[in-house]
């Protein structure tokens, strides 16, 4: 049986810009092998490219081009509504979701994926037509938000992280119990869902992957040396939207704690972030410190982590699994991670990448690994099969197909 597929997005997957992305992509060419498969986008901005590859109809609507002035103060009004959100409600206006309608009736999908709880507003539309409706929750967003964010400085942001806070849990509950199924990143927030929202939706694991095919030119070191980096022996590597909290926190632990510790002990050591959105103390530390690189947007990140000696992900925050290590692995670049940086992914201590904790761990960790050639070429060899067995999209089809017979 031929599977039509529609996607609903606020980011599109082309160029893959980060996490989100890239498991759009991937769940895209997973659901390409089932039959045809179009893409709803909505998101504040125009992209200069009308197609994707392999997607047969793809709509994209800029809402702040057609958002009238009265949903505009709808949307700064989010917290009197019983459930919203001001994150669900800026992809969302009347004439877009009019546009989806439009789209459902044409294309006639029998699988309607949403990404992300962001997009619940357009749900009424989805469930007007005679479709299944998967909402594809790349993190369990409400125990998310619930995390301490050291930006919640004042009384003022603390009361409306409150409120946004509950809004988001009775939208997310509200949505996964409207679906017929959930997909979740990791067993751990399948479990963390359950919980929170009972069990009456199915929901099921469906990994973030990588297309092994796109990093075996890092893997084999085959890209020209990048100008700025004068050392792979000895490059640290930070990568992710360098903006979103948990990432901005382990950026500046890198810089204000591991970093400087380690270049005592290496002084020809660098350090590399890639990734968008730096902050301004990153672009900072930058210009003082020519062993700093700070790359903000890149074409392709392969390049980057192919040059790095190491990836480190210090992270203290944040769900899901972690793209950023996945990528390492199949590009055959060490890790070494918090446990919280290596949650959801089922990589063992010591064999596919080194788990450390604290400040002075994560040192010592580097320090073995760059005086240990042979564990590096461990970690890189068992890390590269772990990926390939469990973590590639060829994986996630297998994966897919059980799934979309239990829909079925």
């Amino acid at each position: 049986m031929t599977i039509k597929t529609l996607f609903i997005t606020k980011e599109v997957p082309i160029p893959v810009k980060g996490g989100v992305s890239l498991r759009n992509w991937q769940n895209m060419n997973v659901m390409m092998k089932f039959g045809s498969v179009a893409v709803f986008s909505a998101a504040n901005w125009t992209p200069n490219y009308h197609t994707l590859p392999g997607v047969d109809l793809w709509k994209h609507y800029n809402v702040d081009e057609t958002r009238t002035v009265w949903e505009e103060l709808e949307r700064r009004l989010w917290w009197l509504r019983p459930i919203g959100d001001p994150d669900a409600d800026w992809p969302y206006c009347r004439f877009v979701a009019q546009k989806l309608k439009e789209l459902m009736a044409e294309f006639k999908p029998n699988i309607v994926v949403i990404e992300q709880v962001w997009l619940y507003r357009y749900l009424s539309v989805v469930q007007q037509f005679p479709c299944r409706i998967i909402l594809d929750n790349h993190n369990v967003e409400a125990h998310l938000a619930a995390q301490p964010d050291r930006s919640q400085e004042n009384g003022r942001t603390r009361l409306k992280a409150k409120i946004q806070t509950s809004h988001l849990r009775g939208m997310e509950e509200k949505l996964t119990r409207e679906v017929d199924q959930v997909w979740l990143c990791s067993e751990d927030d399948v479990k963390l869902s359950q919980e929170m929202y009972g069990k009456e939706t199915p929901l099921y694991m469906v990994p973030n992957g990588v297309n092994i095919n796109n990093y075996k030119k890092a893997f084999n070191k085959e890209y020209e040396p990048i100008e700025k980096i004068k050392n792979k022996e000895h490059t640290i590597l930070f990568l992710g939207q360098l903006s979103y909290y948990p990432n901005r926190i382990a950026g500046e632990l890198l810089i204000d704690k591991i970093y400087p510790k380690i270049k005592k002990i290496y002084p020809d050591c660098q350090l590399l972030l890639v990734g968008r959105t730096p902050t301004q103390k990153m672009l900072d530390v930058a210009q003082q410190d020519p062993d700093i690189i700070v790359t903000g947007t890149v074409r392709e990140v392969q390049p980057y982590v192919a040059a790095a000696s190491v990836m480190v992900v210090p992270l203290l925050h944040g769900g899901g699994t972690r793209l950023k290590i996945l990528e390492a692995f199949a590009s055959g670049c060490p890790v070494i991670s918090t446990s919280k940086g290596s949650e959801g992914i089922e990589a063992i201590d010591g064999k596919h990448l080194l788990i450390r904790n604290s400040i002075e761990e994560i040192i010592e960790g580097i320090e073995k690994l760059w005086s240990q050639p042979s564990l590096s070429l461990e970690l890189r060899n068992n890390a590269y099969e772990l990926v390939k067995q469990k973590y590639s999209w060829e994986a996630n089809y297998q994966r897919v197909q059980a799934i979309i017979r239990d829909l079925s």
